[in-house]
Formats: structure tokens, C-alpha cells, sequence
């Protein structure tokens, strides 16, 4: 792996202030980019499986730990406006805009009586308006530096067992970028789709230990999944490695998915 792969390129992650998002961000710091953290605040959120370096911020960490740059921009990826001057703080800082990592999502878990219609609302408006805001405001930007887009989605797009609203909103990324790929792919921009199995993020602490027995029963491999297993496969499909990759939603799950597609 070429360390320097992504040295000088801006890239936004949302999502970006824990878990594996604060993951992806701290990934490409690495590799020598300028990393635009756009959540809801930067307070890293802290959680029985998850202790990567959370003394400090995410675009801190990479300031201070990586050789890329980074800023943080508060977001709410289910406003469009406040997506549409995440992207211009972007270009003001940075002047371009190459790899978007559409990571923000949240996960409420409830059956289709338990899910409240305000609970549906919110979790399509972050985890599939959201991705959808960023991709139209990021796009015309992204053309320009025939950057790469992927979205994080979930082995629960293809799967039943996670409640209506997250299983939809995650199929809806998957079918997403299929269709984004179509319509960049002339122009282009490669998008694709990485989607997690169990992965021990604070969002996980929220599970109760059925679900994670079940999780376990799930996943093929011996041991859940870490933040850094899907950042490396986020770093790799935005660069020119994967210039050959297109349309595609890549598990990254244990083994998860292995039987069931």
C-alpha cells in the first residue's frame, strides 16, 4: 500500500467524530489528505467496545498525529442547507473536493409497530436523505477532480431483522449508488458501497445481548469486525488501485452475508 495514496486530495467524512467514521477520517489523515469531519458535534462518543484515541477530537487527532489536515464543520446531514454549506466551508478551505464518504447514520430499533412515525422520519432523513444531500451538493464539485464517492451501508440492506426503517434506509444507499454509478460513471467518478457486518462502535453499546448473540451466531469468522477493517477497505476504493471498481457493494462482514446472498 502506498502510504501517500491520497496525499493532498480533500476528503469529506461524515460521521466522522466516532466510531468507524472517526476511523475512515484518522485512515486517510494517514495517507497524507485534507479531511473535512462533518457531524452533528465533535465530541467524540465513547462506548464500552470503542477506545481509539478518544481524548481528542477527531480533526484534532489528525492535525496533531497525521500528516494531513483536517477541519471539523458542524453538520446535520438531514438538512440539505446545512449539507450545502458543509460543502462550500469544503471548497473555501480547501478548494476541492475529491473523495465524499457518506458514513452519518443512526439505527433505532423497533418493529413496524414499535417504530414511532417521528423515529421513521429521523433515521430515513440521516442515513438515506442524508447520503442523497451529500451526494447532489458534492457531485458537481467531484466531477471536476474525477474523485470517487462510497457509501457506508449495512449487511441489513439485503436482510430482514433490523426493523423496517433501518433495513430501508440502508437498501435505499445500496440501490443508491448503483444508480449514482450509472450516472457518473461516464464522467468518471467511481462510487461504490461498503457495507459492515457486526463492528464494535459506541452505536453497537445500544444492542442488547440477544442481539449481540445473534450477531455472533451471524458472523462467520471468530470475532467481530473493527473500525479500522472497514476504513481500510474505504481508503482503498477511493484510489486509483480500485480505478477498475464500480457500482459495487463490498461486505466487509466476517462472513456474515456469505450464506444468506
Amino acid at each position: 500500500m502506498n502510504s501517500a495514496r491520497h496525499e493532498d486530495r480533500t476528503v469529506i467524512v461524515t460521521g466522522a467524530s466516532s466510531g468507524i467514521g472517526r476511523r475512515i477520517a484518522q485512515a486517510f489523515g494517514e495517507e497524507g489528505a485534507n479531511v473535512v469531519c462533518a457531524s452533528r458535534s465533535n465530541e467524540p462518543n465513547q462506548g464500552k467496545h470503542y477506545d481509539n484515541d478518544l481524548t481528542v477530537p477527531t480533526e484534532e487527532y489528525v492535525r496533531q498525529e497525521t500528516p494531513g489536515d483536517a477541519i471539523f464543520v458542524s453538520t446535520d446531514v438531514s438538512d440539505h442547507q446545512r449539507v450545502e454549506a458543509m460543502v462550500e466551508e469544503t471548497l473555501d478551505v480547501y478548494g476541492q473536493i475529491d473523495v465524499l464518504v457518506n458514513n452519518a447514520g443512526i439505527s433505532v430499533v423497533g418493529d413496524s409497530q414499535e417504530t414511532s412515525i417521528e423515529d421513521w422520519n429521523r433515521m430515513i432523513g440521516v442515513d438515506l436523505d442524508g447520503t442523497f444531500f451529500c451526494c447532489k451538493h458534492a457531485i458537481p464539485h467531484i466531477k471536476e477532480t474525477e474523485g470517487d464517492i462510497v457509501n457506508i451501508a449495512s449487511v441489513n440492506a439485503t436482510e430482514g431483522g433490523s426493523g423496517p426503517a433501518y433495513s430501508a434506509a440502508k437498501a435505499g444507499q445500496v440501490n443508491m449508488t448503483r444508480d449514482l454509478a450509472v450516472e457518473l460513471g461516464p464522467e468518471n467518478v467511481n462510487v461504490n458501497c461498503v457495507s459492515p457486518g457486526y463492528v464494535k462502535t459506541p452505536i453497537q453499546d445500544y444492542q442488547d445481548e440477544s442481539s449481540i448473540a445473534i450477531s455472533r451466531e451471524q458472523t462467520l469468522l471468530p470475532e467481530f469486525g473493527e473500525p479500522e477493517d472497514i476504513a481500510d477497505v474505504v481508503t482503498f476504493l477511493a484510489s486509483e488501485e480500485a480505478r477498475y471498481i464500480h457500482g459495487a457493494d463490498i461486505y466487509v462482514d466476517g462472513g456474515w452475508a456469505a450464506h444468506r446472498v
